[in-house]
C-alpha cells in the first residue's frame, strides 16, 4: 500500500511540473556566429486589432536582449532581420464548485434516482494568454523561428504586462543563437 502510494505522489508531482514553454527552430546549416548586426522589420499588415503600444514593449524587449548578447542594431543592411508579432487569447475559466444529489439501483431492488447539479463559477477574472512569436531571417531567408507564452489577468498593470513581455523574450532569445550541437 505504501509502495502504492509513493507512486501515485510521484505521478502526481509529475504531473504538476511545468514544461518550458519556449519553443524555436532554425535553420541547422546557418553559421550563427558570423553575424554581428541586426534590425527589425516593419510589418507589412496590420491587423485590424493590433496594439502599438504591446508591439512597442515587445520590441524594447527583444532589442536589448539582442545588444546584451552584443549584436549591434542597425537601420538597415544588418546581417539580421527581426520580425517579432503576438497574439491574445482569453483563457477558458474552468474553476468551479458543483453540487450533486442521485441514487442508485444496487442488485435486484432498484431505487428512483433524481439528479441536480449546478456549478458555481469561483473566480472570474479573466485569464488572458499572449504568445509572442519572433522570427529571424538573413538576406531573405528564415534562418530562427522562436514562440513563448505567458499568462496574466486582463487587468494587469502596466509595469508587471512589461516585466512579463521582457521576461518571455528573454527566455526566448536565451536560445539565440542556437548552440552548436556536436554530433
Amino acid at each position: 500500500m505504501k509502495s502504492l502510494i509513493t507512486v501515485l505522489f510521484t505521478l502526481l508531482l509529475t504531473a504538476c511540473s511545468s514544461a518550458p514553454t519556449a519553443k524555436f527552430d532554425y535553420n541547422e546549416m546557418t553559421n550563427f556566429s558570423l553575424f554581428k548586426s541586426f534590425q527589425f522589420v516593419e510589418q507589412t499588415s496590420a491587423a485590424l486589432d493590433a496594439n502599438p503600444v504591446m508591439d512597442n514593449r515587445i520590441k524594447q524587449a527583444i532589442d536589448s536582449a539582442l545588444i546584451r548578447q552584443l549584436f549591434i542594431p542597425q537601420d538597415e543592411l544588418a546581417d539580421l532581420q527581426i520580425e517579432f508579432h503576438f497574439s491574445q487569447q482569453e483563457k477558458a475559466n474552468n474553476s468551479s464548485f458543483s453540487i450533486g444529489l442521485g441514487g442508485a439501483k444496487i442488485g435486484g431492488s432498484g431505487a428512483a434516482s433524481v439528479g441536480v447539479s449546478t456549478s458555481i463559477p469561483i473566480d472570474s477574472d479573466a485569464i488572458i494568454i499572449t504568445k509572442i512569436f519572433i522570427d529571424i531571417s538573413h538576406n531573405g531567408k528564415a534562418i530562427w523561428h522562436g514562440t513563448d507564452v505567458y499568462e496574466g489577468k486582463g487587468d494587469m498593470p502596466f509595469k508587471e504586462k512589461e516585466l512579463a513581455i521582457t521576461a518571455t523574450v528573454n527566455r526566448l532569445l536565451a536560445n539565440f543563437p542556437p548552440k552548436k550541437v556536436e554530433k
